[in-house]
């Protein structure tokens, strides 16, 4: 997918964007959980972007991406489904889905770092195309 954005903040070969939620996203059936109409990307900037420049990114979905979604969004209820589990068994043992959460979260800080979304900036709007699509 190809959206356009804004880069507001460069960290050396990284781009963060501000990017208008792209048109494909109205008919998707989970448009209600992003209720917001602007998101934060990072890309990979080989073509050397500065800030304020309108940018196209180019994102791709991959195997790793889904399993990373997987992650993070079936984890938390598996350790829900596995504290009452353990709280059947024993209350105190419930204190054992405190540390499964603290490993979640020591894992999402991992894969904020480590996880590349194959996301990368395509290239650089001119100012007159950019105004043109306004």
């Amino acid at each position: 997918m190809i959206t356009q954005g804004i880069v507001y903040k460069k960290k050396g070969a990284t781009a963060h964007i501000k990017c208008a939620r792209p048109k494909g996203c109205e008919h998707c059936e989970n448009s209600a959980i992003c209720s917001k109409k602007e998101s934060e990307i990072r890309a990979f900037d080989a073509i050397g972007v500065s800030e304020g420049d309108t940018v196209e990114v180019e994102t791709r979905e991959d195997a790793k991406s889904i399993l990373v979604m997987i992650y993070i969004f079936l984890t938390p209820v598996a350790i829900l489904f596995a504290s009452y589990g353990l709280f059947v068994i024993n209350p105190y043992l419930a204190i054992a889905g405190t540390v499964l959460a603290a490993a979640y979260f020591a894992g999402l800080k991992i894969l904020d770092k480590k996880f590349d979304p194959k996301v990368k900036i395509v290239r650089i709007v001119e100012k007159a195309e950019n105004e043109k699509q306004q």
